[in-house]
């Protein structure tokens, strides 16, 4: 694995997940060459219309996904993300970046890799449950309230023992993601002054307007694949579930139906070919992304509802 340069604040996130993936080095495996963990046939499968959600049902469908039990925001990533990829040859891993970066440029995002700040890192692992463990062991917050800038991480966030149940709980796929808030124009955090020293807060308001313009920034992401339980799947989809994790930032739940292509994440194992990703999927990123800045949770959720398609709305 190439060492990177980083710039201070990420070195240690990348200290943490390479010493993650390679926890057990003699028996840690890629793909090797002749022999894809994914089938590469691409197959398709259609999503049968059983009914369509009213406005107010589509509504508890996205706040079941995104809505953060801590926050008033929705997070989402802000305009440039580079990405790490790690466990398979360098062909497949292209494959795979490449799908993220078409999918994210349609967002508006500006995708790469290589690069000197990591935040979205994809690993595909035969020991996805001893890396789970590893990062509950080392980090049992889950990097919640994690920012690469001490002056933006947030330290008043807690994570439930249900959600690190959760997480340990042998899977397929599972993620983790955190977020911070950054002020709108990327404006210098204000610094105040309290009993333990000085802390800092995001500049909210514009004092001219008194206009809401903080945000809510992605500032982590990792997302794990297990190798050992995928079988017979296109890495075209695998490319739309990772976009739409890796992007959206949902919450990792057994909770996802058949509107979405997250619903296989439910199992321990993801058995294809399951289809690609769907029409509300595509409408939830679309409509996250051209969110106006500044909304609360629920009048965000409700701009997203009133913007899906009929066909969206559908499953």
């Amino acid at each position: 694995m190439r060492h990177r340069r980083s710039r201070p604040g990420s070195a240690c996130l990348l200290t943490v997940f390479t010493v993650c993936f390679l926890l057990h080095p003699a028996r840690a495996k890629t793909a090797p060459p002749g022999q894809v963990p994914i089938s590469t046939s691409v197959a398709v499968q259609e999503n049968l219309t059983v009914h369509g959600m009213t406005h107010d049902g589509l509504e508890d469908h996205l706040r079941a996904e995104l809505a953060d039990r801590q926050l008033d925001t929705l997070p989402r990533w802000h305009e440039k993300l580079c990405v790490d990829i790690h466990g398979v040859q360098d062909q497949y891993s292209t494959m795979l970046f490449d799908h993220l970066k078409a999918v994210g440029s349609v967002l508006g995002l500006s995708i790469r890799r290589d690069c000197g700040d990591p935040r979205l890192f994809i690993f595909l692992t035969d020991q996805s449950d001893a890396l789970a463990s590893d990062i509950v062991r080392r980090n049992p917050r889950l990097f919640l309230g994690f920012d690469g800038n001490p002056e933006y991480q947030d330290n008043k966030f807690y994570v439930t023992p249900e959600e690190v149940a959760n997480f340990l709980r042998p899977r397929a796929v599972r993620w983790l993601s955190s977020s911070a808030s950054r002020s709108s124009g990327d404006m210098p955090p204000l610094v105040l002054s309290g009993r333990n020293g000085p802390f800092y807060a995001s500049q909210s308001y514009e004092a001219s307007m008194l206009e809401e313009t903080s945000r809510r920034d992605l500032t982590i992401m990792l997302i794990i694949v297990d190798i050992n339980r995928v079988h017979d799947e296109s890495w075209g989809m695998l490319g739309d579930l990772l976009s739409v994790i890796g992007f959206a930032a949902p919450h990792l739940s057994d909770s996802y139906d058949t509107s979405s292509i997250l619903h296989v994440t439910k199992s321990d194992r993801l058995e294809g070919p399951t289809g690609a990703m769907t029409a509300y999927d595509r409408a939830l990123l679309s409509s996250l992304y051209a969110l106006p800045e500044g909304y609360s949770q629920s009048d965000a959720i409700d701009w997203m509802s009133g913007h899906f398609t009929t066909d969206a709305r559908s499953h």
